[in-house]
């Protein structure tokens, strides 16, 4: 069993950019696609969905308990 910071120390969403207005969102990994709201009161056929820009875990910083120096 994994101890309670290894849920902390990954950020499992995407990060998605708007091409239009460069308007960045992170959403959870379970979605596919992602429309930008300023794409909302543009007809169906001209919208521009968002970009995927990185998919996949990435470490956050100083999550989980401090580590003892190797000395």
């Amino acid at each position: 069993m994994k101890g309670p910071f290894e849920r902390l120390k990954y950020d499992l969403r995407r990060v998605w950019e708007c091409p239009v207005c460069h308007r960045q969102a992170r959403t959870p990994g379970t979605g596919t696609a992602s429309l930008c709201a300023c794409q909302q009161q543009v007809a169906l056929n001209e919208r521009q969905w968002m970009k995927l820009v990185h998919d996949g875990p990435l470490r956050l910083g100083n999550a989980g308990p401090p580590r003892p120096n190797a000395t």
